[in-house]
């Protein structure tokens, strides 16, 4: 099963997402959470401590390799399995929830 959460700013996704992701880890559920906010704050949501959130290693870009077919489609493929991803990059929540963090703004740029 495959659920995602999306809404306006200040909906509670974050919330949500942490609850519901817990709760199917409590029924014995295999849970990958995955925090695709450039603020991630899922892993607060799960119970894990904010200096451990800060340390949470966000996906490299060369995770993905594009590959053009006969027609000239380009598409994305994933240069591992999602388990390896979860394994090299996830960090263990409360509850076994696997967590993984797409980006964070380390941060302020120009302009």
């Amino acid at each position: 099963m495959k659920i995602s959460i999306s809404g306006k700013g200040g909906s509670g996704k974050t919330t949500t997402a942490g609850i519901l992701a817990r709760a199917f880890a409590q029924q014995g559920r295999s849970v990958l959470a995955i925090d695709g906010d450039n603020n991630p704050n899922l892993g607060i949501a799960l119970g894990l401590a904010p200096d451990v959130v800060d340390q949470i290693p966000t996906l490299p870009r060369d995770l993905l390799r594009y590959v053009d077919d006969a027609n000239g489609n380009r598409t994305a493929e994933l240069v591992m399995s999602i388990e390896e991803i979860a394994e090299r990059y996830g960090t263990q929540a409360p509850d076994n929830v696997r967590l993984l963090a797409m980006n964070r703004i380390d941060h302020g740029g120009k302009g």
